[in-house]
């Protein structure tokens, strides 16, 4: 069995999200050796039977934790609830609103998660914020008693839940003394399986303030060290709300994404850009009829954006841009980034990002993850433990010091020396100039 994260391996267009399953087995959300028996019975680019074999997965799994608790083996049922609760979310990934299994399999990753809350003490207290007559639903990880601590605000992009935030990140947040508040927002699969409708929006910074709008209800929250990170699309969402609302003190971009319109025009053939909407929808499933990715982004935009046409999701991607905040982001900015992220984004999305970061006022960090780290995936999803030791480092220093220490200044010297050294092996010296500029931006920031 070959899984790869950036070319087809076995698993053929499941590549990315078997690794992506595989990767969350280092915080006991998944069993290497039970995910890789599934892979190895899935027919290639078979959407069914990757739904078969992880529903099945997940079947037995709840079924084992189920028999362990009744003979009191608590231990024992809270792993098996965890791992079945990821299996059930990869089951449902690939399904549409309109296939029942997705709603069913959506509801028993969130409760098999739950349950294993119940098996054993925890930290974690599930929750729902109040929005605009809706619920986003959640957790809450404390980082301890008493005190009011910082809390990082956990954000996840297109296709998350917030059962898969809290074992990449959540638990890592209480282990640290910080506290974390994980939901998920409007568009995003957990909020819109309790909230039918409730779609995605340009201007994130509304959600985002119902739930910094619930944490500051609560005495183990210090108002004054609010930090929030996005993951994948996240990399707007979250940026976009730390530009609008002054209570966010620090954000975290994994990874950045300035103009996710102009990402798509880039991806697609230019062409399509071009044509009437009529046309576009009779020609776009000729066009990607081949690519399992480009079936998911649309079947799943009907429920995440409310499209009804390959036109309208085309076009649904416009106002999801951060250049008209660019001047309002004054707060510290974390871009985490992975190499094949680097390897793959195309030129123009590059030059994009650098030309905003160059205007940007506030301070700019990065950290970057290699291949020889075993992190080089879409936001480290391969080993996603290798990234918050970078981001707390990051955001020690950011929150604990009236000014950076030499060390943090050595640190962010790194950021920008790897990322360089990354441009530099996969793109030349294309954006050398680019980078240059922003050291020298940050230089006067600082």
């Amino acid at each position: 069995m070959i899984i790869r994260s950036g070319a087809k391996g076995s698993a053929g267009s499941f590549d990315f999200e078997a690794m992506r399953c595989l990767g969350v087995a280092s915080t006991g959300g998944a069993g290497v050796g039970e995910c890789l028996a599934a892979i190895e019975r899935i027919r290639r680019n078979d959407i069914e039977s990757w739904t078969t074999e992880f529903g099945a997965l997940a079947e037995r799994l709840e079924r084992e934790a189920v028999h362990s608790l009744a003979i009191g083996d608590t231990v024992s049922a809270a792993a098996q609830f965890r791992r079945a609760s990821t299996y059930y979310r990869v089951a449902a990934f690939y399904l549409s609103a309109a296939d029942a299994r997705q709603h069913r399999y959506r509801r028993q990753s969130r409760e098999t998660f739950q349950r294993s809350f119940q098996c054993l003490p925890t930290r974690t207290e599930i929750i729902s914020i109040p929005f605009e007559g809706a619920t986003l639903p959640g957790y809450f990880v404390r980082g301890g008693d008493g005190e009011a601590r910082p809390t990082l605000l956990v954000l996840g992009g297109y296709d998350s839940t917030a059962e898969e935030l809290m074992l990449w990140l959540g638990e890592a947040c209480g282990a640290r003394g910080w506290n974390a508040l994980v939901f998920d927002g409007p568009g995003q699969p957990g909020a819109l399986e309790t909230n039918p409708g409730l779609v995605f929006r340009p201007d994130y910074e509304v959600p985002v303030g119902a739930a910094i709008d619930f944490a500051l209800t609560r005495l183990d929250v210090d108002p004054d060290r609010l930090a929030i990170i996005g993951y994948s699309f996240g990399g707007y969402l979250a940026p976009r709300a730390a530009a609008r609302d002054p209570r966010i003190r620090a954000v975290a971009a994994n990874t950045l994404g300035v103009d996710i319109a102009s990402a798509m025009r880039m991806a697609l053939p230019s062409f399509l850009w071009k044509l009437p909407d009529p046309v576009i929808d009779v020609m776009f499933g000729a066009l990607t009829g081949g690519s399992i990715a480009a079936r998911f982004l649309f079947t799943s935009a009907r429920e995440a954006f409310g499209v009804t046409s390959p036109s309208q999701f085309l076009r649904v991607w416009e106002p999801y841009s951060l250049w008209s905040i660019r001047d309002d982001l004054t707060v510290p900015l974390l871009i985490l980034l992975s190499e094949d992220e680097l390897i793959q984004a195309p030129k123009g999305v590059l030059r994009d990002t650098f030309d905003f970061l160059q205007g940007v006022q506030a301070p700019v960090a990065f950290r970057v993850f290699t291949r020889e780290e075993g992190a080089a995936a879409h936001c480290q999803l391969d080993s996603p433990e290798r990234m918050p030791p970078a981001l707390f480092q990051w955001l020690e220093a950011t929150f604990g010091h009236a000014e950076a220490t030499e060390d943090d200044k050595l640190a962010d010297e790194d950021g920008f020396a790897r990322l360089q050294h990354l441009l530099n092996a996969h793109h030349g010296s294309a954006f050398i100039a680019e980078t240059e500029a922003i050291r020298r931006t940050q230089g006067r920031a600082r």
